[in-house]
């Protein structure tokens, strides 16, 4: 459905009817005010690291946490939330709820090589707090050791209060050193906390 343009209605004749069986002017700007509002509070934000290339990719430590950077000075918000503003949604390399309640789709894509041919990684999100690790996943490298492989995680993420205070980074731990590069993250927010 696409975003409703009229100007607001005005009633300009009376029906006998019962009011029950009538869609008045209100109904009709209730209507209009409740889709456009959908325009406002979705989107994404593209962020695509200006950093690590593969002439210069971030060195992960095997067996400890490893925060992901994503430094991007120019991303693209072409599609992002209205109820936004100017803000972002990718701070300190933190994933950054507008509100709590929030849900969003999370794609992240990167190329990375390991330096052992058993390699493996486990990915993870950590908002700190009492909570700590929200999500986490695994991944190996089945063709082996320094071999550039492609990886795309896709997450469904909600965001709660210390989500909202901490916000969350990216975290991830390999089994042996590893690099990665050309990461680039897409923060798509489809539900609005209430």
């Amino acid at each position: 459905m696409a975003k409703i343009a009229y100007t607001d209605k005005v009633s300009i004749v009376s029906n006998p009817n019962p009011l029950t069986n009538k869609v008045t002017s209100a109904d009709l700007n209730e209507i209009k005010t409740s889709v456009n509002s959908l325009y406002d509070v979705t989107g994404h934000i593209v962020y695509t690291d200006e950093v690590n290339d593969t002439d210069n990719k971030q060195v992960l430590t095997a067996s400890v946490s490893n925060i992901i950077t994503v430094v991007d000075t120019t991303p693209d918000k072409t599609q992002s939330p209205l109820a936004l503003g100017n803000g972002d949604l990718w701070v300190g390399n933190k994933i950054t709820p507008i509100a709590s309640g929030d849900a969003y789709v999370l794609r992240i894509d990167f190329d990375a090589s390991i330096s052992n041919s058993n390699g493996h990684f486990e990915i993870k999100i950590d908002i700190g707090g009492l909570i700590g690790i929200v999500l986490a996943g695994s991944s190996t490298f089945p063709k082996g050791a320094n071999v550039t492989q492609p990886f795309t995680f896709t997450y469904l993420i909600y965001c709660k209060d210390t989500f909202k205070a901490n916000g969350g980074n990216i975290i991830i731990v390999p089994s042996h050193t590893m690099n990665i590069w050309n990461k680039e993250l897409v923060l798509n927010r489809v539900h609005a906390g209430r």
